[in-house]
């Protein structure tokens, strides 16, 4: 049976912090754990302006939102499976599941129609606008995450500061690797950044990410 993200925090606007406590409740159920491989993804690119299509906040109907970076969850099956056998389906636990909470797609979905849906292929958008994805175990992204939140700060009238969108009410994230090395902010340079020499993770475009999803 599918994990459902039940009572797993949601905040507007921290999607990097959405699915960080996500990877979390995944990755204390033994179940889970068995039956799948768990990973952080990260969607961005050099000039962080990624189309995304089935998003909660389009402004119409099959329109693209323009994000300078989104997070998701991925459920990569870890169990033997019929893959590329003929005329074979295959079980809910042989499959990739893919959980965005910003989607109008159902949470999770299965990888082949959620990447269908929401990243077009790369030939038919601009290149400013394809995307890159960074892929991280879930262990590592809880190890390894820090985020004052700082990115969200914007100058206001007063000269002071305010965010761009009202934060979470839990305290900042900072996993413990990232606390040893003396981090507090590591979202942009580690994980949002697509330098492929930088960072956590593997950095794949979509035609990688495709066959990654499909375990080819």
């Amino acid at each position: 049976m599918l994990p459902k993200p039940l009572d797993s925090p949601y905040t507007s606007c921290y999607c990097e912090e959405n699915i960080y406590f996500l990877v979390h409740r995944f990755l204390e159920q033994a179940q889970v754990k068995a039956t799948w491989d768990i990973f952080a993804v990260i969607v961005s690119n050099a000039t962080k302006t990624v189309a995304l299509w089935s998003q909660l906040k389009a402004p119409a109907a099959n329109t693209a939102v323009i994000w300078d970076y989104h997070a998701v969850l991925v459920l990569r099956s870890r169990l033997e499976s019929h893959r590329g056998l003929l005329n074979t389906t295959l079980s809910i636990e042989e499959e990739t599941w893919i959980y965005d909470f910003d989607s109008i797609l159902e949470m999770p979905s299965r990888w082949e129609e959620y990447v269908e849906k929401t990243f077009p292929p790369d030939s038919d958008i601009p290149p400013q606008y394809r995307s890159l994805f960074r892929v991280i175990s879930g262990e590592e992204y809880l190890r390894s995450f820090a985020s004052d939140r700082s990115h969200m700060l914007s100058p206001a009238a007063d000269s002071s500061t305010q965010y761009i969108s009202p934060p979470p009410l839990y305290p900042v994230v900072c996993g413990p690797l990232a606390a040893a090395h003396g981090f507090t902010n590591n979202l942009v340079t580690h994980f949002v950044s697509m330098e492929p020499s930088k960072g956590y993770g593997t950095v794949m475009d979509r035609e990688t990410f495709v066959s990654w999803c499909s375990q080819a």
